[in-house]
């Protein structure tokens, strides 16, 4: 009976979904767009990132099921599911899809994991990358101010005020400092 209670529990809140957005696409390796829909995992109706880092799976317009692993594709965009755009892109001879937050002389990306969160069920971590000059870093979250002071030190007048914390940036203005460096370099 328990059993019984809790896989009906999980086919009510997890499921999939389809985007029915005719903004979503994906960009092949040879640069075409194809416009798709997603095959979407979800938990309690909302999308879980965590579920597209290693592969997508995607319905063309001309009804086409396909799959795609990284490097497969260079990226694919899915609008307006959970209130926001996500746009995801391969990076050569790397394992995941990346969320790319920033594009720029250095690109900021997440990577969504899931880590097993006891009584809470499932929780999602993000691994964090910094992308410049064809190099990709994974930075410490608990090291942010060191990871990307040594990136911007190419533009040394804002190195300076990133790391001076108690007067200029804080660690959650970590986004901002890269738009800055990336406007710089423009």
């Amino acid at each position: 009976m328990k059993k019984s209670i809790v896989i009906i529990f999980i086919l009510i809140f997890n499921s999939n979904c389809f985007g029915q957005n005719n903004n979503d696409y994906y960009i092949t390796n040879s640069n075409d767009t194809i416009k798709c829909y997603f095959d979407l995992f979800t938990v309690s109706g909302k999308f879980d990132p965590q579920t597209v880092r290693n592969k997508i799976k995607l319905i063309t317009n001309s009804g086409d099921k396909l799959k795609f692993k990284p490097n497969e594709i260079k990226s694919f965009f899915i609008s307006k599911i959970n209130s926001r755009d996500y746009k995801f892109v391969s990076i050569s001879n790397h394992n995941y899809f990346y969320h790319e937050i920033i594009k720029g002389k250095i690109s900021y990306y997440k990577v969504y994991l899931n880590n097993p969160g006891g009584a809470f069920g499932t929780l999602v971590s993000e691994k964090l990358y910094l992308y410049k000059n064809e190099k990709l870093t994974e930075i410490d979250s608990l090291f942010l101010r060191k990871g990307l002071s040594k990136l911007i030190e190419d533009y040394p007048e804002l190195n300076l005020k990133w790391v001076d914390s108690n007067k200029y940036y804080k660690l959650n203005q970590f986004e901002e400092v890269i738009e800055l460096y990336n406007e710089h370099f423009k």
